[in-house]
């Protein structure tokens, strides 16, 4: 047997990475104690400053949260959900403690690692705040309430890098929660990070520890936002095209306002603003007749997102359904099939966060729900101008079947989440 340890790790969204061989958290579990790098403080960095380097991350997260979407696509009826940023923050601090050809492949895979640009990214997120715990779901706030948790839970004693650790501090902000993972203590600390930092949204983490964990990194993002024009009339016996030829009786919530809206060959976009903060919905309808995975490609997201800001805004009379989707997702799988193998061998080269220690697992978990009224969304892991004329009547946006959706920060188009309604009457 190798003597190597081995680490876990679990996205939800939140994302959380298991090793065996830490977490922004205003309100630190009462199981676990977090300590920080001595004299370290996270580094306050503009994203102006860095807008090359943010600009290569929002695509590189944008463009494995459409991988890890497209997952579940042998499933073409299935709802999906995943938090692209929470996967991205999770792999970036495995990625801080990489070297060599383990962090070669990384790079190849999620784009070269830019520890500032991330940093600027958390910290221009970290400015929307709040507490999750207050946020009734029926009734989301406004301005939003943001939180994005990052935390390394790690075997009492365990010896990590002095820098590693430095850079924890430095640019995820963030440090160690020493734990027993022989006893049920570390499963209780994590769930209890993890229920306090998506505000109960999820409450177990994706890849629950054993004894042999000498690790487990979580990377959470939790968001309620009410809408900036909430939905003002609901049908209750709509209808919603799953599939050619087969229907489902649905509420519809419609509206008719002034939006950003957008086409493009085989399909149209529309952006539902949240009100304050600067998020946004991105719906993506597909043309009659075309499949969501026709528009779910990092082409398409990418010009959605970069359309959508220069569109102006227009009268649109909006429909589309309430829905509800919860996923849990093995990111080992998809993370070997996009070529990020070697983490997860005994060759893997994280020598800058401890000796012979190598990634066990890697998971994510994520729900969210949207009304008349706005949006909750969570995920853990552990271990993505036309103005009409005067008096023309208002364009039509009819998500009355299957579509693509993410919610990003407007300013530089980070994709927090990303997912598809196949079916709004199936969770």
């Amino acid at each position: 047997m190798s003597s190597r340890r081995r680490l876990g790790v679990s996205v939800g969204v939140a994302s959380v990475l298991l090793f065996s061989g830490c977490a922004t958290d205003p309100v630190p579990p009462s199981t676990a104690q977090l300590t920080k790098a001595p004299s370290v403080t996270f580094q306050q960095i503009g994203v102006d400053q860095v807008r090359a380097g943010a600009s290569q991350v929002v695509t590189a997260t944008r463009d494995l949260g459409v991988a890890l979407t497209r997952a579940r696509s042998e499933n073409a009826g299935a709802n999906r959900v995943v938090s692209p940023w929470s996967a991205m923050t999770a792999l970036a601090m495995v990625r801080a403690g990489a070297g060599g050809t383990t962090a070669d492949e990384m790079d190849r895979v999620l784009g070269p690692y830019q520890p500032a640009a991330l940093a600027a990214l958390i910290g221009q997120l970290d400015t929307v705040g709040g507490d999750p715990g207050t946020v009734d779901e029926n009734n989301p706030p406004t301005p939003p309430v943001y939180r994005q948790g990052t935390g390394l839970f790690a075997q009492k004693s365990f010896p990590l890098g002095k820098q590693y650790l430095v850079e924890l501090s430095k640019r995820f902000d963030t440090g160690v929660y020493p734990v027993d993972f022989a006893t049920p203590q570390a499963a209780e600390a994590i769930n209890e990070w993890i229920t306090v930092n998506t505000g109960g949204q999820i409450t177990q983490a994706p890849v629950p520890p054993d004894p042999r964990t000498a690790m487990s990194l979580l990377s959470s993002v939790y968001l309620g936002a009410a809408w900036e024009r909430p939905f003002t009339q609901t049908v209750d016996d709509g209808v919603f095209t799953t599939a050619p030829g087969r229907t489902v009786s649905t509420a519809m919530m419609t509206q008719t306002d002034d939006f950003r809206l957008m086409r493009g060959a085989g399909w149209s976009a529309l952006e539902l603003p949240y009100g304050g903060g600067g998020l946004a919905m991105q719906v993506v309808l597909p043309n009659e007749g075309t499949s969501v995975d026709s528009v779910l490609s990092d082409a398409v997201m990418g010009a959605v997102s970069d359309g959508l800001k220069q569109a102006r805004p227009r009268e649109v009379s909006v429909t589309m359904p309430r829905w509800k989707t919860a996923q849990s997702l093995d990111l080992q799988s998809v993370l070997e099939d996009l070529g990020v193998r070697k983490i997860f061998t005994d060759d893997a080269d994280l020598t800058a966060i401890s000796k012979d220690v190598s990634v066990s697992g890697a998971a994510q978990s994520a729900t969210i729900t949207v009304g008349e009224k706005g949006t909750v969304a969570a995920a853990v892991t552990q271990i993505p101008t036309i103005t009409g004329l005067p008096g023309a009547p208002p364009e039509s946006f009819d998500a009355d079947r299957p579509f693509v959706y993410q919610i990003v920060d407007t300013s530089t188009s980070l994709p927090l989440f990303l997912g598809v309604v196949a079916n709004p009457t199936a969770n």
